[in-house]
């Protein structure tokens, strides 16, 4: 449910293989990672394209001056924050009377209250005395944070009746602008880290980047593109955020910038330092409340703060409520027949955890009705996003004992859930699509965007990984078999009413001998609500495409309109087949097939070739690439020469040559341009040469197909009419 991937990578996977898919983390080509220095993981050239990305893609969903009353609504903790204000009405002031000067483009010194000694800055010369410009601001920072932390302590060792304790500090401000955050070429000037955890991205907070702005109210496109990158960072590396915050401190104003999903809210916390030398009470007094605002954001917990839940713990599971209400009825009613939630991410040592649970409990937690569901969590697999479009994060671990993947993703709220796609797979018996432990909306809508999860079984190892190490005999009797399983669950697939969309090389896995079609975040369903819908159902205990989204809380019509019209830039792009790589408007269960040839030709090619050796898969442009493979479809045996097919068996040979007769000679003679040429080509497919590959169940759900190809209710505009469609 993305905009095409980066050609050159394959989609996630759950064997632990990373995936690469956000275009903004193409590796340097020179040297490998491992040569790099610490922190130099990228040339300038690739981080300048990365960040100029990130600020196109933002384009106009930049919230400027957002007040900062209205974010801690927001956050639902205003009333808090106003009682804080009212309790410390003082609090920080003589810190505030110590800010420093700040001239033009760099800090000139430290400005101490007039006829006043400010205790906390008694060191503060002597450290910051050879410090110059940018490092000064960021040295003073440092000792402004030491100075209100030691504030606090004394404020809350002596609690005035009525007042509520102020929160505490739970965070190590850490310097990185000489060495970069471990597992990272990023410098900021500050990371707050959780002090529970090794101190890598996983455990940054947020982050602080200081600049002496001459005019602070126009940061130049450099730095806008710097703290993008910081707020992608976070977002793209840790699964739990619902939003990355960075502040930014340019001249003496400190702002935060909350990048979302889709969208950046610019908040401005007020004035931190002086910009003249001199000082006045009401200077002081805005200086206050700009401290205040920033350590009630920065005490807040993180599942109010940029977290969907709270990771106060270092997190090795997580646990899920779950209440079932197969009637939809009371405040669950609309939103789908298993509300779940997360509750916490905990680690297995800890105790206050462990005391409510039984050492039974933690081992093989049910989830069934009103019981929870524990995936205990092992590593990150994979994670791909784009700053406006979908966000995943693949997690492998247990559950029950059994090898499992959990499936984070931010989805837009106007694109199919993965977890909708499951609830209609299941309908009808699908086979080769992973098992469904649980799945549900986290958050329904932030932002536009909604938070689902789908905890799944693991599914194995690529197609083309599991196939490396086979012995030609084997492949002979493997790679027929593969492919009928493969035909079997797409062709089920589209009878039950949904198309993949993205089969290619990651998404085609095997376990036990048995191949699995994974990741169905970029599906479609066919034909929402139509007659053809209401025929795929097969009896009064089985809920309609419409019910599934109503359970699922989007709008039908909306989401089957935007996913017809994502159909010409979904999927990988090597995989795609030729007419997607054309953005052909016309999309069925043919181009899914077509994906699957080039599948199998990845999967059979000798181990020393690699995809960029090969003419069939030389990626320059989308309709390169078309045009390229029109030429090599027009004979077997080209076809298997630029596709570096070589040393194969006869019967695999064949089975690849039927493939392609099937594809494209529908009447035994090879298409025309119109195959990438025309945008409303309608393909059709050369039956006679079916059984060499095929399933012969496929083969008769696919010859009876009632739904993709006729495309009533979705296509008139790009399709003929259905009683002058032929059909497949």
């Amino acid at each position: 449910m993305s905009e095409p991937t980066s050609p050159n990578k394959t989609p996630p996977n759950q064997t632990g293989r990373t995936k690469t898919d956000g275009t903004f983390q193409t590796p340097p080509k020179a040297q490998k990672h491992a040569e790099l220095p610490p922190g130099e993981l990228e040339p300038e050239e690739v981080r300048d394209k990365r960040r100029r990305r990130l600020l196109k893609c933002l384009g106009d969903n930049i919230w400027h001056n957002y007040p900062f009353d209205k974010f801690v609504k927001s956050l639902g903790v205003k009333e808090q924050y106003r009682q804080f204000m009212k309790d410390w009405p003082d609090l920080f002031l003589d810190i505030a009377r110590g800010s420093p000067v700040v001239r033009s483009k760099k800090v000139t010194g430290i400005a101490k209250a007039k006829g006043k000694h400010v205790d906390i800055f008694r060191n503060s010369e002597d450290v910051l005395k050879d410090l110059k410009s940018e490092a000064l601001l960021v040295g003073y920072l440092r000792e402004l944070i030491f100075g209100m932390k030691a504030a606090v302590g004394v404020a809350n060792g002596r609690i005035l009746a009525g007042r509520t304790p102020i929160p505490d500090w739970r965070l190590i401000a850490m310097d990185h602008q000489t060495d970069a955050i471990r597992g990272t070429p990023h410098k900021p000037d500050i990371a707050f880290y959780h002090k529970y955890k090794i101190q890598d991205i996983d455990a940054v907070h947020a982050i602080l980047e200081a600049k002496i702005d001459v005019r602070p109210d126009e940061a130049p496109e450099d730095t806008r593109g710097q703290l993008a990158d910081y707020g992608h960072l976070l977002n793209d590396k840790q699964a739990t955020r619902t939003f990355a915050p960075v502040f930014y401190l340019h001249g003496h104003i400190l702002t935060l910038h909350a990048y979302y999903r889709d969208k950046l809210y610019i908040v401005e916390l007020g004035q931190l330092c002086f910009n003249t030398d001199s000082w006045a009470p009401e200077i002081a007094d805005l200086i206050q409340e700009c401290l205040m605002q920033f350590w009630f954001l920065l005490t807040l917990k993180s599942d109010i703060f940029g977290h969907f839940c709270d990771v106060s713990k270092k997190y090795s599971s997580f646990i899920f409520s779950q209440n079932v209400d197969d009637k939809g009825m009371g405040k669950d009613k609309g939103k789908g027949s298993s509300k779940i939630e997360v509750l916490y991410s905990v680690s297995m040592d800890d105790e206050d955890v462990m005391d409510v649970m039984d050492d039974e409990d933690v081992m093989d937690i049910m989830d069934d009705e009103g019981g929870t569901a524990l995936f205990c969590f092992e590593k990150t697999i994979a994670r791909y996003s784009y700053m406006i479009g979908r966000h995943v994060h693949l997690l492998s671990g247990t559950y029950k004992t059994r090898a499992a993947v959990l499936k984070l993703s931010w989805t837009p709220v106007n694109r199919l859930p993965e977890g909708a796609a499951y609830a209609i797979l299941n309908k009808r018996s699908v086979e080769g699509i992973p098992e469904i432990f649980s799945s549900g909306l986290l958050i329904s809508n932030l932002n536009g965007y909604r938070l689902e999860f789908v905890l799944m079984e693991y599914c194995g190892q690529p197609m083309a990984e599991y196939l490396k190490d086979k012995a030609n005999d084997q492949k002979d009797e493997l790679v027929p078999r593969f492919v009928e399983q493969l035909t079997l669950c797409l062709a089920q697939a589209n009878d039950t009413g949904v198309l993949h969309r993205d089969i290619s090389a990651g998404n085609v896995c095997v376990k036990n001998g048995k191949v699995y079609v994974i990741d169905w975040g970029c599906a479609k369903v066919i034909g929402w609500g139509t007659t053809e819908d209401v025929a795929r159902d097969t009896g009064p205990t089985q809920p309609n495409h419409i019910d599934v989204a109503k359970q699922w809380g989007f709008n039908a019509t909306t989401v089957g309109q935007v996913e017809v019209a994502k159909d010409p830039f979904t999927g990988t792009p090597l995989f795609m087949g030729i007419p997607m790589l054309s953005s052909s408007s016309i999309r069925g269960i043919l181009d899914d097939l077509e994906s699957v040839l080039y599948v199998v030709m990845d999967a059979v090619r000798p181990v020393g070739t690699k995809r960029d050796d090969v003419q069939g898969f030389k990626f320059l442009d989308s309709l390169s690439l078309a045009i390229t493979r029109w030429g090599l479809i027009q004979e077997d045996a080209v076809l298997l020469d630029k596709f570096g097919i070589s040393g194969i068996t006869p019967r695999i040979k064949e089975l690849i040559c039927a493939m392609r007769r099937f594809l494209f000679e529908p009447e035994n003679k090879v298409m025309n341009h119109q195959l990438w040429w025309d945008k409303k080509f309608v393909r059709q497919a050369n039956w006679n040469t079916a059984p060499s590959f095929m399933h012969p169940k496929a083969i008769e759900l696919l010859q009876e197909d009632i739904g993709e190809l006729r495309r009533l209710a979705e296509d008139k505009e790009n399709a003929d009419s259905s009683n002058k469609r032929p059909r497949i």
